[in-house]
């Protein structure tokens, strides 16, 4: 509701001749005065001539005090329909005043102002006036604060709320009735808050969010928590990483487990094939491949080597998506170690990319053909 605010002054009694007689009020300092409104209760009496000469009533919007009244300004006429007789007694006039409320004098841009009042007809009796304005509210609604202000004062600037941010500025109209427009612009909660009963709170412990947007804090993504509230983002869980190009709500993921069942099944003596079984945990993500390493016993120093191109894979030994790899032209007389690492982008951001792995030896001549060893 508007608020309203305001002064009042004496009776005032204009009787005798009918001429002009008038009265002006003491200079008014306006402060937030921006339409200026009044009410009056007056009465008067019957002219001869069957016709009630008005009231008049002067605005004047000054910055200084006017000394003597003035036939000019805003002005409005005032009269009533029911006189009193020039026979009434005193005590019977107040059954013929008339009382009008929230009469509009006009807007007031000056420091100050004047109100003066004129009449030519035979009595007008005034019993009360009172100057008021009205004010718009302080009013905080959409994360928006707007202070009170004088009723007419137009488009007015709010601010936002705690914890919020201008989309674009805030502005209501402050009618003349002291009712505040439709707000035009916006503010929205900053990172890390959401909107809750039209404030900005900090996201709760678990939660984040990463924008300046009207939505809601977030559960933060698998594998991944906060440390305090008001949090902008989720920070990876030990253990765990995320790509610069990851979706956020993918959350972090880690390297894949190691393939299980890996088994190697002989076809000659320089052929093999390795099979296996995908890891039972692929660390979270979609992408998933694999890398066949092969290395050899060197006899003379007891330590393996690298293969290098003296065997052969099919299809390849790098970059597999399938689960099994033919290894050719091995060396009968030979001893090799074969691992099957398992791989995901995420594998690359971590200093043991190719720890995921399975490992199977190839055992020749005096030892059992195959015996298999699993790294986790």
């Amino acid at each position: 509701m508007p608020s309203v605010t305001g002064s009042s002054v004496p009776v005032l009694q204009a009787c005798g001749k009918k001429r002009q007689r008038t009265v002006l009020t003491p200079w008014m300092e306006c402060k937030d005065t921006q339409y200026l409104l009044m009410d009056i209760t007056m009465g008067q009496e019957e002219e001869s001539s069957g016709h009630l000469s008005p009231l008049k009533v002067h605005l004047y919007d000054t910055n200084t005090n006017i000394n003597r009244f003035q036939n000019d300004g805003a002005d409005i006429d005032l009269q009533i329909s029911k006189p009193f007789p020039a026979s009434v007694v005193p005590t019977q006039i107040r059954n013929y005043l008339n009382r009008s409320l929230a009469i509009s004098l006009g807007s007031v841009t000056s420091r100050g102002f004047q109100v003066g009042f004129s009449y030519t007809g035979t009595c007008v009796i005034l019993t009360s006036i009172r100057l008021f304005y009205r004010r718009c509210p302080d009013i905080i609604s959409d994360l928006t604060s707007f202070r009170p202000v004088g009723a007419g004062a137009g488009l007015v600037s709010g601010s936002c709320v705690e914890g919020a941010v201008e989309v674009s500025t805030p502005e209501r109209e402050c009618n003349v009735d002291g009712m505040w427009g439709s707000l035009q612009g916006r503010c929205t909660c900053e990172r890390g808050h959401e909107e809750i009963s039209n404030t900005c709170k900090a996201c709760r412990i678990g939660y984040y969010k990463s924008a300046n947007e009207s939505r809601g804090c977030q559960l933060c993504p698998p594998n991944t928590r906060t440390l305090k509230e008001g949090s902008e983002r989720c920070e990876c869980q030990q253990g765990f990483d995320r790509l610069p190009t990851d979706p956020y709500d993918l959350g972090c993921t880690k390297p894949p487990s190691a393939p299980v069942n890996l088994t190697a099944v002989q076809h000659n003596d320089s052929t093999l094939s390795l099979v296996w079984d995908p890891p039972h945990d692929w660390g979270g993500r979609k992408e998933l491949k694999y890398w066949v390493m092969c290395e050899r016993k060197a006899e003379a120093v007891n330590q393996w080597e690298a293969c290098g191109d003296r065997v052969v894979f099919q299809p390849d030994s790098e970059g597999l998506t399938a689960t099994s790899v033919i290894i050719m032209q091995l060396n009968p007389e030979s001893e090799y170690r074969l691992s099957v690492h398992t791989w995901n982008d995420i594998s690359t951001l971590k200093a043991r990319p190719h720890s995921s792995s399975a490992t199977i030896i190839i055992y020749r001549r005096k030892h059992p053909p195959v015996e298999t060893t699993v790294i986790p």
